[in-house]
């Protein structure tokens, strides 16, 4: 399958029509047809957490004054309250596992965690309801005395106590998990006021009917939201077309993007809670123009549909499907005829540098003649075999092309150490590409690789299409700064390889957990052998600009990155380690308020940075690029 895109958007919805009288043909199936799904980041959990602990707290103290004022409205309120400690509960785990990064047994991830305990939250809304309404009626028939004192002195506390937790849930407005989690609670305030007011009532005139008509009133009102609720978990959970989305307006502005010819097998969809996908086949004319009507989907799905990731396959007119046999995925079963292969092999483009010229080294896997080309650009003192593991995973859907950034691996030396700076960088990869002829790119970049990708695709023309940002922002942490200044550049030299290699796992150890073949894997082509000493691979003059940057002159820095970010228009990936000391999460989400085109996820206990040797990593880096 080709021409899969990911984008995210802040566009406003789109009021829904009726369903009736759809395009038999935007749901026929046909042989190909893709059916999956992806992930995105969830809802932030510190939130329910507060939530969970004030109710929790609170609930025990309640239910004991219930039982003493004999008070249905208490009681309920006191029952409530614990089934709203249990949502929340519910509510929390399912964000933790929400969280987890796709795998290779769940490459779809688990952020539908957060629907399905919305939906088992709001069928416990609806087994409360009913409990209290009968215990209510009951009531009419057989009075009870209630102690009006204790029920307004302990209502007022649960009423102060349940504004305080629905003001921090209401923070998070976008999960339908933490909107499930607010109704309990609004539940439960409105439970509070209707005890306050039956405790008034009793201590006034002595009517205790009152403790059981506000107490169904209260349950009334509950049940509008929960069904809400309910129904939009359950439309999820069934993959209905989002509610925002008019499927046919789709279909119809599909069939008018200019070289589009026949739109069929059409899916709409959410992946995650307020994040659509589309996918479907898509008949034109000539292969040739595909990259150029892709394009122009895209812009018109992310701009009138706020449709952020899709996945299109394309058919020529007059192409015998039965000559492409295709799996239930929707992919090729038969291997493309090639002349060869590349595994790992290194050939050189010629740059320029000032007046002198060098030349740079890049490492290549998968077939050449595949116009699908991945750029991978590893940190500052790496080199592109970092990408060894991820390239020899990616190299059957991408031609992988891991440059040595000059200074680097086998790469040329400068011999002006103030041209080893991004522009340069820059320069050099324009030039790879060029080398290569190709008029499209999907880049992942790793720390400084990050950096460059952005430089580059904030570039008029640019070439990259999508680009996952391994670690790094337009700001970088002071701490992380110390950290790198305390290494690079500085004497690295061992007698013998282990002890070399033992030092530079520790100078990584904050990649994460590796097993000694990974870190071998990973690190053992960062050494090299020269006059039986062992000592890195790159120019110690890498580190003269970066010395050489006052505070001054890295806020400018900062001010451009910022600047060049903002006018990046296409689908980004942030990925950071939880742990990161150089990318924070408040930088993160700044990165995403500002540009619509970006999406985050976080790998819990990894620092910086992500190496994308663990399968779960790489599943992730195939998840974003399919």
């Amino acid at each position: 399958m080709s021409g899969s895109h990911h984008f995210h958007s802040h566009s406003k919805p789109i009021k829904p029509h009726s369903q009736s009288g759809v395009d038999p043909s935007l749901h026929a199936h046909k042989k190909g047809d893709a059916r999956h799904s992806h992930t995105k980041q969830v809802s932030n959990q510190n939130l329910i957490l507060i939530a969970l602990v004030l109710t929790l707290g609170f609930s025990g103290v309640e239910g004991a004054a219930a039982y003493f004022a004999n008070s249905l409205a208490l009681i309920s309120d006191a029952g409530h309250m614990v089934t709203d400690a249990a949502a929340l509960g519910l509510a929390l785990l399912a964000q933790i596992i929400a969280r987890r990064p796709p795998s290779p047994r769940h490459s779809f991830g688990f952020g539908r965690a957060e629907a399905l305990a919305a939906f088992v939250n709001s069928i416990a809304m609806l087994a409360l309801v009913l409990w209290i309404v009968i215990e209510a009626i009951s009531r009419f028939a057989n009075p009870h005395k209630v102690d009006g004192l204790t029920v307004t002195v302990v209502a007022a506390i649960g009423l102060l106590m349940n504004v305080v937790v629905a003001w921090v849930l209401s923070r998070d407005t976008k999960s339908v998990n933490t909107r499930a989690a607010l109704v309990h609670v609004m539940g439960d305030l409105l439970g509070s006021v209707a005890a306050l007011i039956a405790g008034i009532v009793i201590q006034l005139t002595g009517w205790m009917p009152i403790d059981a008509i506000l107490s169904i009133l209260v349950s009334l009102l509950i049940l509008k939201s929960t069904i809400s609720i309910l129904h939009e978990s359950y439309h999820f959970l069934m993959e209905g077309v989002p509610l925002h989305i008019d499927y046919l307006a789709v279909g119809r502005d599909l069939k008018a993007v200019p070289g589009v010819l026949a739109v069929h097998d059409l899916h709409v969809w959410e992946m995650t809670p307020s994040f659509p996908a589309l996918i479907g086949h898509i008949e034109i004319s000539d292969m040739q123009e595909w990259p150029s009507i892709m394009a122009k989907i895209n812009a018109m799905l992310l701009d009138k549909h706020g449709i952020d990731h899709v996945t299109l396959q394309p058919e020529e007119v007059g192409q015998d499907e039965h000559d492409h046999e295709h799996d239930d995925h929707g992919l090729n079963t038969e291997e493309k005829p090639t002349t060869f292969l590349h595994q790992g092999d290194t050939f050189y483009v010629q740059c320029s540098s000032g007046e002198s010229e060098h030349r740079m080294a890049y490492h290549v896997w998968g077939d050449p003649t595949n116009p699908k080309v991945l750029l991978c650009v590893h940190g500052l003192t790496r080199r592109g075999s970092d990408f060894k593991t991820l390239a020899q995973a990616m190299c059957k859907d991408y031609y992988v092309v891991c440059p040595d950034i000059v200074g680097r691996g086998e790469s040329d030396r400068l011999s002006n150490p103030m041209l080893y700076a991004v522009p340069q960088y820059v320069a050099n990869i324009a030039q790879l590409i060029k080398k290569l002829g190709v008029s499209q790119v999907d880049w992942l970049g790793t720390s400084m690789g990050g950096l460059i990708g952005m430089v580059y695709a904030a570039m008029p023309n640019c070439p990259i299409q999508k680009m996952l940002i391994n670690d790094v922002g337009p700001r970088i942490e002071p701490e992380a700064l110390k950290r790198l200044g305390s290494y690079v550049g500085q004497p690295f030299v061992f007698g013998n390889r282990a002890d070399a290699l033992e030092r530079l796992n520790k100078i990584c150890a904050s990649f994460g957990e590796h097993t000694p073949q990974e870190w071998e894997i990973y690190n053992g082509p960062m050494l090299i052998q020269k006059d039986e000493q062992w000592i890195m691979h790159y120019d110690p003059n890498i580190s003269v600009p970066f010395a050489s940057v006052n505070p001054i002159m890295a806020k400018a820095g900062e001010m451009a990155m910022w600047h060049a970010f903002k006018q990046i228009r296409i689908p980004m990936l942030i990925v950071r380690g939880g742990d990161s000391d150089l990318l924070s999460a408040a930088t993160v989400a700044e990165m995403c308020k500002i540009n619509p085109y970006a999406r985050s996820i976080e790998i819990p206990h990894v620092g910086h940075a992500p190496a994308f040797v663990k399968p779960e990593q790489i599943a992730l880096a195939k998840e974003f690029f399919s």
